[in-house]
Order: C-alpha cells, then sequence, then structure tokens
C-alpha cells in the first residue's frame, strides 16, 4: 500500500491551539470595545475577562497586563494598515505633491477611523510602538512610492523623506485627537498644506 507522503498529508492544528487562537482574538475584541467605551485608563483586566467570557486568571495567562494587550491590540493595526497602503500606494504613482499629500492624509485618516480603538490609543498615555522591522518595512514602501513620484530621489534621500512624512502625519494626529469635532477638519486642512509645501520642496529637488 502506497504510504503518501508527509507533504500531501493536510496539517491539522491541534485542538488546543485553535482555543488558544479563539480565546485571544476574544480577549483583544472584549479590549477593543472597552477602550472605546472608557477609553484607555478606564479599562481594566477585570472587565476585560468579563467582557470575554472568561476567568481573570486565563487573561492574565495570555496577557500579564493590559500594556500587553493594548500593544497587541496596536500591532493588529500597524499590520492591517501596512496591508492597506499597498494598493493605495499603486494609485500615486507619478502623482504631484499636492495629490500625494490630500491622499496620503486622507486614506490614513479613513482606515483609522475605521479601527475602533486606534484614537483610544493614540491618546494613551503609553506608547505603543511597533517592532524595528516592521516600522522599517513601512518605511520601505513609502520611500518607494515617494521615488516613484521623484525618481531622482535616491534611497537615502527617499528614506529620510519618508520618515519625515511620518512625522508630520504623527503631528496631526497628536492635534487631532485632541480638537473637537468642528476643529478636527480644519487641523486636517492644515496639515494637508504643511505635507504638501514639504513634497512639493523634495520632488523639486535635483539630481544630487
Amino acid at each position: 500500500m502506497r504510504v503518501p507522503s508527509t507533504s500531501s498529508i493536510p496539517v491539522r492544528r491541534a485542538p488546543q491551539q485553535d482555543r488558544a487562537t479563539k480565546r485571544v482574538e476574544a480577549f483583544l475584541g472584549a479590549a477593543e470595545s472597552l477602550f472605546v467605551e472608557q477609553g484607555y485608563e478606564g479599562t481594566t483586566m477585570t472587565a476585560v475577562a468579563e467582557r470575554a467570557g472568561s476567568s481573570i486568571g486565563a487573561l492574565y495567562s495570555y496577557f500579564p497586563d493590559k500594556v500587553a494587550l493594548a500593544r497587541a491590540l496596536a500591532s493588529q493595526y500597524a499590520d492591517a494598515l501596512a496591508a492597506y497602503w499597498t494598493p493605495e500606494f499603486e494609485q500615486l504613482d507619478g502623482a504631484s505633491a499636492k495629490k500625494f499629500a490630500e491622499s496620503f492624509l486622507d486614506n490614513f485618516l479613513e482606515f483609522t477611523t475605521k479601527q475602533p480603538a486606534y484614537w483610544q490609543l493614540q491618546a494613551a498615555p503609553i506608547r505603543f510602538r511597533r517592532d524595528p522591522a516592521t516600522r522599517h518595512a513601512f518605511r520601505v514602501v513609502l520611500q518607494k512610492a515617494l521615488q516613484r513620484c521623484a525618481p531622482q530621489l535616491d534611497d537615502a534621500r527617499a528614506y529620510l523623506c519618508a520618515n519625515t512624512v511620518l512625522q508630520i502625519t504623527k503631528g496631526m494626529v497628536t492635534l487631532y485627537v485632541d480638537s473637537n469635532a468642528v476643529d478636527r477638519s480644519r487641523v486636517v486642512a492644515e496639515f494637508k498644506t504643511v505635507l504638501s509645501l514639504y513634497l512639493k520642496s523634495v520632488f523639486s529637488e535635483k539630481c544630487s
């Protein structure tokens, strides 16, 4: 009788692994909804466990504290944001500085407002940063998008420009979070002008 090779046998996940994955998803979903309702500082680990329908002991076995929960959720958002930008950047090939700036900030806001707890995490007193490799990878993607609009930029210059674009965006986020609904549109308009002027200067640079 022919014995099937190991490569032809479908990989099955252990029931324990499936349960663990579902439990983690439940904890993150509960944390997300509570961050929206009560803010980061107003959310407790006990409330997260109760919302997830689990025990506090089970929650602590996966996440040692609220910071770890928030970091895991922020990491999910960051990964989704990076994937979101790939097709968006393709639509900006050869764009003017003004179009790139306005599209970048509009798309950033469109994505982040669809992530329930994104703004609550931004307003939290703790910075939730991605690992360096992930952060670098996204900057390279942005670097390449900028170079398709300004081919004269070498890698080092375009990478610095990508970092600057992200820092300008972070500045907008900080002011956006602290503003009321009426002022937020003005904040976005101001930063579109700032980013557009910066990119106009960069895109007009001559080859070094």
